[in-house]
């Protein structure tokens, strides 16, 4: 079979598209928009076939089921158990380590790699600083781990969703349905999980980077301080400490009970609790914001306002807001500062490095960089950040998780692995349906959808999904497949397969795994017609 002019344009396209991107030459997404006008120019395709990849159901498939990732991991259904691998591992190095891979892998054979480890990542810094090992020797197991437990099934990883479109589009292959690979992706883990418990130790660096350090201070770590008082009539007044909740709780930590003029200082586990008494609590935002909503507390923001009145109802944002040292309110107590009142602002927390404390949290005079937790609309945050010597730093919505709804994003999860299963509904039609629920439940906010979305990966995937339009229609798949199976047909089917699989991990080398399938299964597809022709 003879090479044609189009072919060789195509094949340059090819190599000139695994440079740029091994190179980093222009982003993947400008690189795949360059793919298209390319093909196009040339007239190897039409426009209508360059620009079909953007409503090619593996675009679309992949774009839902991030939308649905996000939603699990907004409601907390991941974070749940990762917070309790400490406990379960009661210390033990190795079955820590163990029990952090297993955890990632178990967790991307339902969820899409990317925002598994995005979420891990904390979890492994923590573990590490806790245990006293490097960073280093623990994030890339994690990312590794995170790919084996991809690899079996169907919604792990994008790869298997792009694979699963394409041969939906071709007539005569049936999509593979949801644990069609976790035979072959379980003896792959069952491998890989061990050899990165045991291999990290020998091959990983024992190093802190700076990268490392920083990522430490990760938002989800920072450690707040904040006061909740003992309300009258509540259960907790007349309890011992040791028998409440906030003494099981390995998240929070009570530093200090103020009880009228007395501070009293730890161990807690036999004093009994009194109406009025105030508790000064340490532990992460997230945590400290869902002690504020438990009622049997009044929260730092109803000490410090007279009125004691909760926000009203509306889209309550939570942000951070650093007090410069030029800010009229250096020196203000907390509770002559009224932010509530001139700003509508619910004041959360307080971090500052070296608090040593001596007083209420509402009597303490702010001081030059200082960073005070809040909450408010997005307008109120907005006019308190326009405030002079204050400064808005983050918002850290995507802090908080909604785990009254984890069971229904359970539920959802469990729609898709029932339908996809048994195939109840196209695949597509499956991922759209879940995302939307995963909105219409309320377990991710509608401004939000558009963040879970990688919409660079789309793009590209688009791109390669027209350079693969390009390579049948111009017959560049046929003459590659007719190339292999003449040079390497001495070996047969398996050495075929052995090919295509050296050929396809080459190209992730240089273009990301996610995009690859749109050039190779056309190939795959022509070798084994020929190979089924020539039995």
């Amino acid at each position: 079979m003879d090479m044609t002019p189009q072919m060789a344009i195509v094949l340059t396209v090819l190599a000139l598209c695994f440079i740029a991107f091994a190179r980093e030459l222009l982003s993947v997404d400008v690189i795949a928009v360059l793919v298209l006008l390319v093909l196009t120019l040339t007239g190897l395709i039409d426009i209508h076939t360059a620009v079909a990849g953007f409503s090619h159901p593996a675009v679309v498939g992949v774009g839902a089921f991030f939308v649905v990732s996000a939603g699990l991991l907004r409601t907390g259904t991941v974070g749940i158990a990762a917070n309790r691998l400490m406990h379960w591992s009661r210390g033990g190095r190795k079955a820590l380590f163990f029990l952090l891979l297993f955890s990632v892998a178990a967790t991307s054979a339902f969820l899409n790699n990317t925002p598994v480890v995005a979420m891990f990542i904390p979890v492994a810094l923590t573990l590490s600083h806790r245990l006293g090992l490097s960073p280093s020797r623990l994030l890339i197991p994690v990312s590794f781990a995170a790919i084996l437990g991809g690899m079996c099934t169907l919604i792990g990883t994008s790869t298997n969703i792009m694979v699963a479109s394409i041969a939906a589009q071709n007539e005569g292959l049936t999509p593979p349905g949801m644990f069609e690979f976790t035979k072959l992706g379980i003896v792959f883990a069952a491998l890989g999980l061990p050899y990165l418990l045991f291999a990290a130790k020998y091959l990983l660096p024992d190093r802190n980077t700076i990268a490392s350090i920083t990522a430490a201070s990760d938002r989800r770590l920072k450690e707040y301080v904040t006061e909740l008082g003992i309300r009258a009539g509540e259960s907790l007044a007349g309890l011992k400490f040791g028998r409440t909740p906030l003494a099981r709780d390995r998240t929070i930590r009570v530093i200090q009970i103020i009880r009228g003029e007395e501070i009293l200082w730890p161990p807690f586990d036999e004093l009994v609790l009194k109406e009025g008494d105030t508790l000064v609590v340490a532990g992460p935002i997230e945590e400290l914001v869902e002690l504020g909503n438990d009622r049997s507390f009044q929260t730092l923001d109803e000490i410090l306002e007279v009125d004691r009145s909760r926000p009203e109802s509306r889209e309550i944002r939570l942000a951070e807001i650093l007090v410069l040292p030029s800010s009229a309110y250096v020196g203000m107590p907390l509770e002559e500062a009224r932010f509530r009142r001139r700003f509508q602002i619910t004041v959360v927390a307080i971090q500052r490095h070296g608090l040593h404390l001596r007083r209420k949290i509402s009597k303490l005079p702010l001081k030059a960089g200082d960073i005070l937790l809040v909450q408010g609309s997005e307008s109120d945050l907005g006019r308190l950040g326009n405030e002079e010597g204050l400064i808005l730093l983050s918002d850290l919505e995507d802090v908080l998780v909604r785990k009254k709804k984890a069971p229904v994003a359970c539920a959802i999860l469990l729609f898709v692995v029932i339908s996809l299963t048994f195939r109840l509904l196209p695949m597509i039609t499956t991922a759209l349906a879940a995302a939307l629920a995963m909105v219409l439940t309320g377990c991710l906010p509608p401004n939000k959808i558009y963040d879970a979305i990688p919409w660079r990966i789309l793009v590209l995937i688009a791109g390669m999904l027209a350079l693969g339009a390009a390579m049948q229609a111009t017959h560049t798949a046929d003459w590659i497949a007719w190339e292999l199976t003449s040079l390497f047909a001495f070996g047969g089917p398996w050495l075929l397969l052995v090919v295509i699989l050296v050929l396809t991990t080459l190209l992730t080398e240089g273009i990301t795994n996610t995009a690859v399938p749109a050039i190779m299964l056309p190939i795959a597809l022509k070798i084994s017609a020929r190979c089924e022709a020539d039995r």
